[in-house]
């Protein structure tokens, strides 16, 4: 209350101290806020209107929510030829001149409508710029629009956003068509608007190397009612697969426009330009790998033993792992005898190695043969972390259709009980969705929390959570 009471003395004049009781209902209710955004366009009048519906879904103890302050900044912009990816100043009709072209709109009731008026065109809305506020915002967007905003948005996140909706957008098709489809994941249309963001003079890296990665599989996962982990991960690796491929020769110049940084510096556009470089590096190694080129894998192995900082050496590292190539393990064994004293880099290593992209079950015995390396220890926190709770992170590698993830899995949590029952309540929570997984995934996760959950004397921190995720 008293922190709250001082942001709204120190902004007295600002919509939100203004609402401060209503305000901090964010900390007295439980669940994220959904806003339920709809459009409509008067070309006759020229108005514009949104209109925000606000709901919260039932929690224990919280049936009815009452509405949240949600601060939601906007911006049109033009879809009109004359103008096209202009953004257009706003005014609301009771204002007699028009004002900046993004701002912020207070919604307070569960229901509330802005009305633009002299609006030439109809717009593509730019919502929730900045994620001004932690809400899940619904718009029935178009391809056509998404794209509309990943060309020309000047707000850096609704532009990172729509490129992730409509590489989304393509991955959950895939799923849901099937292993038997054979299609391209992504659209022409969205591959070449993912290439002139790559190309874009202005653009910063960092924001390049974001927009370009597609959207985790954990993520594709949460958009799904029921979930087949494997089949998320043989389309996401399609999808990235595609970029590489199709992109081939832009990524060979971003790599060599951003690799030459020259002296280490630790400002934000060298690391932005490090990471592209980075990225840029990954993907091309993993076309080369398709193709059985060895022209790639092999200056990335070089630009490996000759990087002058860190983040080029892990760069390099990593794109050797992930794409699978025989480069990878001489790789790995150099990097061990350089940084075998260094902690904190040892985790890297460890995470890395069973965190990548699991091919034909391979990460599993890995990770079973990295416990028993001598720098491996059960009992520090950080290194049981860096190795199992980056293998339970990594779906494809976890969920088995033999069950052997949620086998080491139970196995682990057992043992980590005995030692840390917090870090083992942690790696607990791997299965929170279980219930969630299609056969034969389901019924084998279930079989491996009863497992934890019969044993005698399991700790109250672990048994608080698979008693929860059983329902018991």
């Amino acid at each position: 209350d008293d922190f709250a009471q001082a942001i709204a003395d120190a902004n007295p004049q600002s919509d939100l101290a203004a609402l401060l009781p209503q305000f901090k209902l964010w900390y007295a209710q439980a669940g994220t806020p959904r806003v339920q955004v709809t459009e409509s366009y008067d070309a006759k009048a020229k108005t514009y209107a949104l209109t925000f519906q606000q709901s919260c879904p039932a929690t224990p103890g919280q049936t009815n929510k009452a509405a949240f302050v949600i601060p939601v900044e906007l911006g049109l912009v033009s879809a009109n030829a004359s103008g096209m990816g202009q953004p257009m100043t706003l005014q609301m009709a009771d204002e007699a001149l028009p004002g900046n072209s993004s701002r912020v709109f207070v919604i307070t009731q569960e229901q509330e409508t802005l009305q633009f008026v002299n609006v030439e065109s109809h717009p593509v809305p730019s919502i929730l710029r900045g994620f001004s506020a932690p809400v899940v915002m619904e718009f029935d967007y178009n391809d056509t629009q998404l794209l509309h905003l990943l060309a020309h948005d000047t707000d850096p996140f609704n532009r990172w956003e729509a490129g992730q909706r409509l590489m989304l957008r393509g991955m959950l098709q895939a799923v849901a068509n099937g292993p038997e489809n054979t299609a391209p994941v992504l659209s022409a249309d969205v591959v070449e608007a993912l290439r002139s963001v790559l190309r874009h003079p202005q653009l910063d890296a960092a924001f390049k190397d974001l927009v370009l990665t597609a959207p985790g599989e954990s993520f594709v996962a949460e958009q799904l009612a029921s979930v087949d982990p494997q089949r998320i991960h043989s389309v996401r690796e399609a999808a990235r697969l595609q970029l590489a491929q199709s992109l081939q020769s832009d990524w060979v110049w971003a790599f060599e426009t951003h690799a030459d940084n020259g002296a280490y510096r630790s400002d934000p556009v060298s690391c932005g330009r490090r990471a592209l470089a980075g990225l840029a590096l990954s993907q091309l190694c993993l076309a080369a790998q398709a193709c059985g080129d060895l022209v790639w894998p092999g200056k990335t192995y070089q630009l490996f033993k000759d990087a002058s900082n860190m983040t080029d050496r892990l760069a390099a590292l990593n794109a050797l792992v992930q794409c699978g190539h025989a480069l990878a393990k001489p790789a790995l064994t150099q990097f061990h005898a350089l940084f075998q004293q260094e902690e904190l880099v040892l985790d890297k290593w460890f995470a890395l190695q069973s965190g990548c992209c699991d091919r034909n079950g391979q990460v599993l015995p890995a990770v079973r043969q990295l416990m028993l390396h001598p720098d491996f220890k059960l009992t520090n926190p950080n290194r049981a972390r860096s190795l199992i709770f980056s293998y339970t992170a990594n779906p494809a590698a976890f969920h088995r259709q033999d069950a052997a993830g949620y086998v080491f899995w139970s196995e682990r949590v057992i043992e980590l009980d005995n030692i840390n029952p917090q870090v083992a309540a942690r790696l607990a929570r791997a299965l929170d969705r279980w219930s969630r997984l299609v056969e034969p995934y389901r019924g084998a996760a279930q079989e491996a929390l009863k497992r934890v959950a019969a044993k005698a004397d399991l700790s109250n921190d672990v048994r608080e959570v698979v008693s929860r995720a059983l329902g018991v």
